[in-house]
């Protein structure tokens, strides 16, 4: 997936609205975040906002993070684990996996939502 498609993907299982979602019907431009629904009589009027830089912004994965079922934390720790000693293993100075782990980048993280959530797409 590319980093556009990742953000994307992410957004929307989070609850932002696209442009074009079928429930918009004001303002063409930009996203709608998942608090920012207004009810008017002509239909639904959001406000425009660019999706969060979920690859680069440790502060916007963890909220997606907090989103997640108990059953799916677990997922997600195997799966960052996966991700992170793989990752590790191939660095000229490797850390202890738990302390890889505890780091992993914002990249890493979407990377296994994704494959929690089964959004990943090779």
């Amino acid at each position: 997936m590319t980093p556009e498609q990742q953000r994307i993907a992410l957004a929307e299982w989070a609850g932002w609205k696209r442009p074009d979602h079928p429930d918009v019907m004001k303002v063409k431009e930009g996203w709608t975040k998942p608090e920012a629904w207004w009810m008017c009589p002509q239909g639904v009027l959001r406000f425009k906002h660019d999706i969060p830089d979920y690859l680069n912004d440790l502060n916007a994965v963890h909220e997606l993070e907090e989103k997640l079922t108990f059953e799916q934390a677990e997922q997600f720790e195997d799966e960052l684990c996966h991700i992170v000693v793989k990752c590790n293993e191939q660095q000229k100075k490797q850390a202890p996996w738990r302390f890889a782990v505890a780091h992993a980048t914002a990249a890493q993280r979407c990377e296994a939502l994704l494959k929690t959530l089964n959004l990943w797409k090779p």
